[in-house]
């Protein structure tokens, strides 16, 4: 399985139904878009940008400003933090 941490880095992100594959800048972006990277790094980052359907928008909670399709693929995934301190562990046995 994909980690989080390459997808956010762009690598093999997935594409949700309807999302433009080429996906948006963040100056693009519109209020309620999905904020999910799709590819590229710092200012050339593209992020989904599907309409966020009305009352799953929540900023600045866990997978708050992402559409359905990332939100339920993310859910129930390690986060990059979580993950690495699995990884240190299994390095320092």
């Amino acid at each position: 399985m994909r980690t989080i941490e390459a997808m956010i880095a762009g690598r093999d992100a997935p594409l949700a139904p309807g999302c433009n594959s080429l996906g948006r800048s963040m100056l693009e972006l519109r209020s309620h878009q999905c904020r999910f990277p799709l590819r590229g790094s710092g200012a050339a980052m593209r992020f989904c940008a599907v309409e966020v359907e009305v009352g799953a928008w929540m900023p600045g909670l866990s997978l708050g400003s992402y559409c359905s399709f990332h939100r339920d693929f993310l859910r129930g995934q390690p986060s990059v933090a979580e993950e690495r301190v699995a990884e240190d562990r299994s390095e320092a046995a």
